[in-house]
């Protein structure tokens, strides 16, 4: 804190365009928010994308120290053809920049900052994408590298994305010109809604503009700390006008090459107006922003005015002097200032439901909301008809904006985001895992959790009746200098016969942490795996599970060609689906307690059905992609296939996925069928090459893993021909295990896996 009690730290906004002049919406938040963090006594940074030829405007000059202005990329058609055939969203990539890219981490690496807020979707792969959650998971990050602190990551979410895709397709696909624009909206809102969630998985915190946003944000990457900011304007600056309006005039504002806001005009001009004018003939409508698109152009015409760009007092005067502000947005997410300056002006509003959403307008107090264009039509009309109508609702709509709309009422809020996310407040935690025979890799763990800053207070080891020193070799390790020194008490039990479950049972009772971090024996650790593991819990209270991630470390072609097969991607994720492995997970101890603990009757796959108990419960399990183990897959085709029979045989005896193997089992009599029917010349080329693209679709996944993990042309190519080798002898490893299962199970008579009682202790 600084002597005058504000708050103190370095901050630096990352954007997709000067924030200055604010011409624009997302200009306009990024600089009223910019402007409150240094308000506040922040040090502030900036980097953005701009016209490196014109001078920094002043505005801007006097509220940061530093300042990067990098031009603004360009993207050829194949560049994006290229994009979309990849399976990638294509606004992830609209400003994807290797100058910007190298400005940042070059700041990055100049400064520690406290907090790097991120200002939009198309800006948060630089540091959330999965490029950059790859370079971390290795100890990689621009700030690792040079000692610095990691700095707290806030992704300000403009729109929900995905959820704007969604609403275009839906609106497109009513017009069988549009078709495919709808196609492709339809894409991308699934591209997008996985990307999404990524980002606002790894922030540390999220903003969103409206409860509506925070609340799509939250269902597709659940428990994640989503802060609601809503956007705002300077109120006292509008004053409504005081003379009526002649002729009546209709008025809609916004950037017009933007695509909701094209439909909005078109659907305005050729549907709602035409039934205004049959009532009200002369009525007016001005169309006023900047950029008008050429389908905006054609609009212009009698009784239609498309203005073009308007200075902030030009737009403003022309507000004023409006009789209504239409809002018929059928498409998109967030909240439209044009609503909020209507609401500042005095000028009433009739909008659709998307149009006015987070703007806290209710139908018939602050404005009037219809969705179809007949009925905004009727409601143009009646306010154009009843100046006390339009009078009592302009009224109410100003003192609204001034409440919850004014920067004053609503920048505090991101302060005090600011301060608890600075604040370290981390809950009392604790980390456990189990071993046998494991006096080669033990030491290492011991000593990465050593390492994290700031470590656990206690790591409790249960060995299972290890023959090879493991324990000897953990309470060498306990005892050495950096250990004592780092704080980390560690605890050896040894219950010679306990299998993982048993251990972990154990563990969990001898540990002292309201917060259990859980962890595998041979992984080693990113330097800051247990703080991003455990922070959420303190950032969200209702989250009980917080799922880690795990890479592969592989040494050798077939373990490179094993990790491209068997392990996912972090982009592959769906947070709200995933389930965490032991490798890397964390839960609260009540949530244990409630699911039984980990099922000791099961010695493979035990947390999965822990898992499974968990969601039964209802307990919101958060993905933390940042909180990363590295591991060694198996080093060769035997511990490869021993493994996954394993799995498979805990599948089995848990009841789990019949259908999945039976599918498996379906497709491998089918490819069998077909290479038969391929040496028979009589049916052609049909089955071999029904069975080529069979192949060739069941590698794809893992030929493009291996794509992207080959740190060469040449580890590609010696890798490439393993897959097809790694699918089979993991398919028949599981096609062996799983009836295994299933006959242990069958002997026991258990119907499902969710009737099996846990048997278990959590103390002694």
């Amino acid at each position: 804190m600084s002597g005058d009690g504000r708050t103190t730290g370095r901050v630096l906004f990352v954007m997709p365009q000067m924030p200055w002049p604010a011409t624009q919406g997302t200009a306009l938040r990024n600089f009223h928010l910019m402007k409150a963090v240094a308000d506040a006594g922040f040090e502030v940074d900036l980097i953005a994308f701009g016209d490196t030829r014109l001078s920094i405007p002043v505005e801007i000059a006097a509220l940061c120290r530093v300042i990067e202005i990098v031009p603004v990329p360009m993207r050829s058609l194949m560049a994006r053809l290229r994009t979309f055939l990849a399976g990638e969203p294509d606004l992830a990539w609209r400003l994807s920049s290797p100058e910007f890219s190298s400005r940042l981490d070059s700041m990055l690496c100049e400064r520690e900052y406290d907090v790097v807020q991120i200002e939009g979707f198309e800006m948060a792969g630089f540091l959330l994408g999965p490029g950059a959650l790859r370079r971390e998971a290795w100890d990689r990050a621009p700030w690792t590298l040079v000692g610095h602190r990691a700095p707290r990551i806030v992704f300000d979410d403009h729109n929900a994305e995905y959820q704007l895709q969604a609403s275009a397709s839906r609106v497109d696909s009513q017009r069988p010109r549009r078709w495919l624009r709808a196609i492709y909206s339809w894409v991308q809102a699934s591209r997008i809604r996985r990307r999404e969630a990524l980002y606002a998985s790894a922030a540390d915190a999220c903003l969103a503009v409206s409860d509506e946003d925070a609340g799509l944000l939250r269902e597709i990457a659940p428990g994640v700390s989503v802060e609601v900011i809503a956007n705002g304007i300077d109120v006292p600056s509008y004053r409504a006008s005081a003379s009526p309006t002649v002729p009546p005039t209709v008025f809609f504002a916004g950037k017009l090459d933007y695509r909701p806001n094209v439909d909005a005009c078109e659907w305005l001009v050729r549907s709602v107006v035409p039934i205004v004018r049959a009532s009200v003939p002369e009525v007016r409508v001005v169309l006023a922003g900047r950029d008008p698109s050429p389908a905006v152009q054609t609009l212009a015409g009698p009784g239609v005015e498309v203005t073009g760009y308007l200075s902030g007092a030009e737009m403003r005067a022309r507000l004023a002097g409006a009789t209504v502000a239409v809002v018929p947005i059928r498409m998109g997410s967030g909240t439209r200032f044009k609503v909020l300056e209507a609401m500042a002006a005095g000028v009433p509003v009739v909008a659709t439901p998307f149009g006015a959403a987070g703007s806290g307008i209710v139908d018939g107090v602050h404005g009037l909301l219809s969705e179809d264009a007949s009925d905004l039509g009727a409601s143009v009309v009646r306010l154009l008809r009843d100046a006390s109508l339009r009078e009592s609702m302009a009224g109410r709509a100003r003192l609204l904006a001034e409440a919850r709309h004014d920067w004053s009422a609503i920048t505090p809020r991101l302060i005090d985001v600011y301060r608890h996310l600075i604040s370290d407040l981390r809950p009392t935690a604790s980390v456990i895992a189990t071993v046998r025979n494991e006096a080669r890799t033990v030491g290492a763990v011991i000593s990465g959790v050593a390492r994290q800053q700031p470590p656990p207070a206690e790591m409790v080891i249960v060995d299972g009746g290890s023959d090879d020193g493991t324990v000897r070799v953990i309470r060498e390790y306990s005892s050495r200098p950096d250990v004592i020194a780092s704080g980390l008490r560690v605890s050896v039990r040894s219950e010679p016969g306990a299998n993982i479950s048993r251990g972990r049972n154990l563990a969990v009772g001898s540990a002292v942490g309201g917060v259990i971090a859980a962890l595998d024996a041979g992984t080693v650790l990113a330097s800051d795996w247990f703080s991003r593991l455990v922070a959420p819990f303190d950032l969200e209270a209702g989250v009980g599970v917080v799922s880690g991630f795990f890479v592969g470390a592989p040494e050798t072609d077939w373990e490179r060609a094993l990790a491209a097969t068997t392990l996912p991607l972090v982009e592959d994720i769906e947070p709200a689906r995933f389930l965490p492995s032991s490798r890397s997970v964390a839960f609260r101890r009540t949530e244990f307690a409630r699911a039984g603990g980990y099922p000791e009757w099961l010695d493979y796959g035990e947390d999965l059905v822990f898992d499974l108990a968990l969601r039964r419960l209802g307990v919101v399990f958060r993905f933390q992609p940042r909180a990363v183990v590295r591991f060694r897959p198996r080093p060769s085709a035997a511990a490869f296939f021993v493994q996954y029979y394993r799995y498979a045989r805990g599948d089995g005896k848990a009841g789990l996925f019949a259908l999945r193997h039976a599918i498996r089992y379906g497709a491998y009599l089918g490819a069998i069928v077909l290479a038969v029917g391929a040496s028979d010349r009589r049916l052609g080329v049909l089955p071999g090459t029904v069975l080529l693209a069979g192949a060739i679709g069941y590698l794809r996944r893992p030929l493009l893993r291996l794509a992207i993990m080959a740190t060469s042309p040449g580890d590609f190519m010696r890798c490439a021909p393993l897959l097809p080798l790694v699918r089979v002898v993991g398919d028949v490893a599981k096609m062996v295990g799983y009836p295994v299962g299933l006959w242990w199970r069958y002997s026991r008579g258990l119907p499902s896996h969710d009737r099996r009682p846990m048997t278990v202790r959590t103390t002694e």
